[in-house]
């Protein structure tokens, strides 16, 4: 029963979901035969997929341990795509079986839903409390729950509010920071030293940035290695971030342990802007770092002519490193013994291959050079000139015999990492000179889910027309179809369709990219697949359909759309609820309404024994109510609590609506 969420209460809840696994794995030691400890073993690995497997199958056997980890798997979308509908469904049965972390998490989620279900979270809270869970307890205080979970007033565990405020200071959550954000948590720092301010400023959040700063934050707070906020912004190349330091005196010229000036930093992140804004607060260009590099140094081994010749026209001392020069040059000039050399160990050829100067690779390959060497960390050349290099220099490769299928140690080839870069041109040389478009590991993800994930749209394209295997699954089991049908790209569903992608192949989650365009609400997509055949009421492994998950998320023209295609209106998902408890759940008046009109069973009862009327009646939802009732739901029924829809109202306090409901 998904419900959009909005900040703060969602950051707490993702943070009590993956701290909650945390948790789990560092005590699994101190407990013997722990039915979770494969899934915690595949945590540890990350292999999420394998995780995810392991706790649905502990939790459909009834493993309340079990069903919460995989609640906070969905909530976080560790498995997929993120589902707070399934999430919610696992969170109530390991609740039910007296798991007070779940309750607490069933609390704080429908307490961030749109419309918030105050009611129902007051309701979890107080049981999460009677239960004994310690952030509950210290929550509310007494058994009488506050009338919804904020922030400031409900995250009493500073550490657990720490994390909060840097998570939101990283996303750049100002909501979320103004209800956070005191003096007990302001200057607090992980154990590497660093706080909200370096998390906003590393991550370019300028807004974020400037908050912090008027709260008075310390600006030049500097982390176990010395790296100031100040140095984070101007790597990261955020120019408003670093004005904003600048403007509240932030030391621009501040040095970490190693000896590297807030320049320094700049150079290194590229921006010009960034690096003229720190030349005018007087930032100067004469420092070296401990290995004698400059800020000159760092910009042209990093590859920035502009900001090199800038800092040159300020004064800043020529280059002494590691250089290629055009030329007649047959190999690679290596600095002196008392410098640094940042390519040490690196074969000639794999130096010059990352330039964008070809006339060295091209010398150094007449003369014999490798093409198929590899860096000492075991990156074949070609796969690093994917990356950093030019066209030209692949093409040069490969004319001397270096192999496409080379792979680093992680088994990602060529043509993946370019993938990954958004090398739209180093891609398409890679084609052109004849690398396979399907060429990945078994270790490695498929090139076309590589793709699809990272929103390469045009590189997607060159590898449809290079005539990819459309059909590919990573590990999730996705397809380039699924997840691309979730984005507004029409254009490029309609290409991988046309080109024969199957439009009902499913993922591990028995989800398909019907259904992953009717969770987006995305509508024009529905209708090319559904002219491409696909299955209307193909149900994912929890028994949603395309219909139920979008009554769920309030996709009004998805539910028309769907339903003027004959999808089944009352078809129960495994938990028992129907695209009408899903939409009830949710609030969504107008679907509930295209729903009836549709001769939906207005009395389906759930897993629960829970009908329409119920639940709404437990959202206190008085219009929906007057609605069901007009339409003729039953007000005599009772779930497996032996309640009725009036019994839950009057239990939950809204006195209207049990009144309305005994007048019925």
């Amino acid at each position: 029963m998904e419900r959009a969420d909005r900040n703060p209460s969602s950051v707490v809840l993702a943070l009590l979901a993956v701290s909650s696994i945390s948790i789990g794995i560092v005590h699994a030691a101190t407990r013997a035969a722990d039915p979770l400890e494969t899934a915690k073993a595949a945590i540890r690995l990350k292999n999420f997929a394998g995780a995810a497997s392991e706790l649905q199958r502990l939790a459909a056997a009834g493993n309340a341990e079990a069903q919460y980890l995989l609640a906070a798997f969905q909530l976080n979308g560790l498995s997929g795509v993120r589902d707070t509908v399934q999430a919610r469904g696992w969170l109530e049965k390991s609740a039910a079986q007296g798991n007070g972390r779940a309750a607490f998490s069933l609390a704080t989620l429908l307490a961030s839903s749109e419309p918030a279900d105050h009611e129902a979270a007051g309701y979890w809270l107080t049981r999460a409390h009677e239960l004994g869970f310690t952030p509950a307890v210290q929550t509310t205080g007494k058994s009488a729950p506050p009338p919804e979970l904020r922030p400031r007033a409900d995250l009493t565990d500073p550490e657990v509010r720490s994390e909060a405020l840097w998570l939101a200071a990283q996303r750049g959550d100002l909501e979320s920071l103004q209800a956070l954000v005191d003096r007990s948590v302001i200057d607090s720092h992980d154990e590497f030293g660093r706080g909200a301010l370096a998390r906003a400023a590393g991550a370019g959040q300028a807004e974020a940035v400037e908050f912090l700063i008027r709260q008075r934050v310390s600006v030049d707070a500097a982390d176990q290695r010395g790296i100031t906020p100040l140095m984070l912004a101007a790597r990261a190349g955020s120019l408003g971030a670093v004005t904003a330091l600048v403007e509240a005196h932030a030391k621009h010229d501040a040095a970490d342990q190693s000896g590297n000036t807030v320049l320094m930093y700049a150079a290194a992140g590229g921006q010009i802007t960034v690096v003229e804004r720190l030349l005018a607060a007087g930032a100067s260009v004469v420092p070296r770092n401990v290995q004698d590099w400059s800020a000159l140094d760092f910009a042209v081994v990093d590859g920035f002519p502009a900001v090199a010749a800038r800092l040159k026209e300020s004064g800043a001392i020529a280059l002494r490193r590691n250089v290629i020069v055009t030329g007649t040059l047959t190999s690679v000039q290596r600095p002196g013994p008392a410098q640094r050399d940042l390519y040490a160990g690196w074969p000639d050829v794999a130096v010059a291959a990352v330039k964008t100067s070809p006339t060295l690779l091209d010398a150094l390959l007449t003369h014999g050079a490798d093409p198929n060497a590899t860096t000492p960390e075991g990156t074949p050349v070609l796969a690093a000139a994917a990356v950093a290099g030019s066209p030209h220099s692949l093409e040069a490769l490969i004319a001397a015999g270096a192999r496409s299928t080379g792979a680093n140690r992680r088994g990602d080839s060529a043509l993946l990492l370019a993938i990954r870069s958004g090398r739209d041109d180093v891609v398409g040389a890679l084609l052109a000179q004849g690398a396979s478009p399907d060429e990945h590991t078994a270790k490695s993800e498929p090139t076309l889910t590589a793709a699809a994930r990272a929103g390469r749209g045009s590189i997607l394209r060159l590898l449809i027309d290079a005539h990819a295997h459309l059909d590919v699954q990573d590990t999730h089991g996705s397809s380039a179809l699924m997840l691309v049908a979730q984005t507004a790209d029409v254009d490029l569903v309609r290409r991988l369709l046309d080109a024969g992608a199957r439009a009902d192949l499913e993922d591990k989650a028995g989800r398909t990219a019907l259904w992953y365009a009717a969770h987006a609400g995305m509508l024009e997509n529905a209708q090319l697949l559904g002219l491409h055949g696909a299955g209307i009421d193909r149900a994912d492994g929890g028994g949603i359909t395309p219909l139920g998950i979008a009554c769920a998320n309030g996709h009004a023209t998805l539910v028309d759309f769907l339903l003027t295609k004959g999808a089944r209106v009352d078809e129960h998902s495994k938990s028992g609820d129907t695209p009408l408890l899903l939409a009830a759940a949710a609030g969504h008046a107008a679907i509930v309404d295209r729903l009836l009109a549709a001769r939906a069973d207005k009395d389906a009862q759930n897993g629960f024994g829970d009908t329409a009327l119920m639940v709404a009646s437990r959202r206190g939802d008085a219009a929906l109510v007057r609605r069901l009732v007009a339409a003729g739901a039953s007000t005599r029924l009772r779930n497996h609590d032996r309640s009725t829809a009036a019994d839950i109202a009057e239990a939950r306090a809204f006195g209207k609506v049990a009144e309305l409901l005994r007048g019925a």
